[in-house]
């Protein structure tokens, strides 16, 4: 029983481990979206592609200074954080400054 018990546990850890590995997270990987509060900016991140995060600051930053009169000065990122998604935990924890912009809830702010 303790046999089978460590062989689940092991396939588990492999799966997770695996499914994090930058190959197999270009296919599985999650679009982040984020954006200013009216929506005067907004930037798509995808996986395996220049449009990272990094991307995402300096063109904000760009953006906030060719419109210094725009009062939308806040990035904020549109989606929610899934941590029951283990293929992004090394994203996580490796690309923090994505999950530490303010939440945009589309659904509040429409109404």
């Amino acid at each position: 029983m303790k046999r089978i018990r460590n062989k689940i546990l092991l396939i588990i850890t492999g799966i997770i481990l695996i499914s994090n590995l930058p190959p197999v997270y270009y296919f599985i990987g999650e679009e982040y979206h984020y954006q200013n509060l009216d929506a005067s900016f907004e930037f798509t991140e995808e996986p395996g592609t220049t449009q990272s995060f990094y991307m995402a600051s300096r063109r904000f930053e760009s953006f906030k200074q060719r419109n210094p009169k725009n009062i939308n000065q806040i990035l904020y990122r549109t989606f929610t954080i899934k941590p029951w998604k283990f293929w992004e935990w090394w994203s996580m924890i490796s690309k923090g400054k994505r999950f530490k912009c303010k939440y945009l809830n589309f659904r509040n702010h429409a109404e």
